[in-house]
């Protein structure tokens, strides 16, 4: 059985008309059953606020329709819940339905071959325990990134990566939302240094919403990852390109750095089966994403640990999941 799929609006009907299109096009649209979830208008909503509310809502029923998917069904909420409650609240209804389930914002382009991946990934990774989430997201230019000799087209990653994602009832039921282990990481520092270098800085960002209360769901998504000794399943080539870095974001914000030359048009895929951190890609990841380079004295540190300390200060050790 192929994972439903959930298509999360708002208020931005191109977007939307983009992202359902290239959805469509996809080779298993017409054999899997899509739910378009559209968020509620906040309690201040302006005028033009609500007309694009109502604009996105017919886009959605313009173009998710049979037989371009098997099934279709609309969620129209009459108040706003936010984005994260709006991921948490949907993915659990449906996820509670069918067992899985593969997510999508309103502002990505996906490969024709983006739902071929994920259920690829979602059957082949059912039965690892330590798998919480697959991923479609990877880094433009993926040979600056990936080692030459690397044989997968996948690789283990430490955190979720929330761009165009999936995941099983029981993982997601593993969740802890009010991310009550939090108060023992920030009480020991080597806890922080490894949540911090899980290939972005996440403790961060944890931190941030512990201390304001944002709801953004991402990073506690990311947090049962860590405490439960769990990785995502990452492409080399990514399936999902992200068309909303404009003034129309509610989370994401403008970057130069993700511009996909192409997205991933591999139908047979190399999936490796020993679930091991590749060092070289853990740290590729992080000296990309980190928000400041590491300095030069940073840098020579590193330098003498690996040279005669036999250690690294940004490489993590190996690990095998079961």
């Amino acid at each position: 059985m192929l994972a439903p799929i959930i298509v999360f609006a708002y208020n931005r009907p191109e977007h939307l008309r983009k992202t359902l299109t290239w959805l469509a096009q996809n080779e298993l649209a017409d054999q899997s059953v899509l739910y378009v979830y559209c968020d509620g208008p906040k309690t201040d909503a302006s005028d033009e606020q609500m007309k694009k509310i109502r604009q996105a809502r017919a886009v959605a029923h313009e173009l998710a329709v049979v037989p371009a998917f098997k099934e279709v069904h609309f969620v129209e909420r009459s108040e706003n819940l936010g984005l994260g409650t709006s991921i948490i609240t949907g993915a659990t209804e449906i996820i509670q339905q069918y067992g899985k389930v593969i997510v999508l914002e309103d502002d990505l382009q996906t490969s024709p071959l983006f739902l071929d991946y994920m259920n690829q990934c979602l059957d082949h990774y059912e039965g690892r325990k330590s798998v919480f989430s697959i991923s479609s997201l990877s880094r433009p230019h993926p040979e600056r990134f990936y080692p030459a000799d690397y044989l997968y087209d996948v690789y283990v990653s430490l955190v979720h990566h929330p761009t165009g994602w999936a995941t099983w009832k029981d993982r997601w039921e593993q969740v802890d939302w009010d991310v009550d282990l939090f108060s023992e990481v920030q009480n020991q520092p080597e806890m922080i240094n490894a949540f911090r270098r899980i290939e972005y800085g996440e403790y961060d960002a944890l931190l941030h919403q512990q201390q304001t209360g944002q709801n953004v769901w991402s990073v506690r998504f990311s947090f049962a990852h860590f405490v439960n000794h769990a990785v995502s399943i990452c492409p080399i080539v990514s399936y999902v390109n992200h068309i909303g870095w404009d003034s129309e974001a509610t989370n994401a914000k403008g970057s130069s750095q993700w511009n996909f030359e192409r997205l991933a048009d591999k139908k047979e895929l190399r999936l490796l089966d020993v679930l091991y951190e590749d060092r070289r890609i853990i740290n590729a990841w992080y000296s990309f994403s980190i928000p400041k380079p590491r300095s030069k004295w940073g840098k020579l540190k590193n330098w003498i640990g690996r040279k005669y300390f036999h250690k690294d200060e940004f490489a993590l050790k190996g690990k095998v999941y079961v």
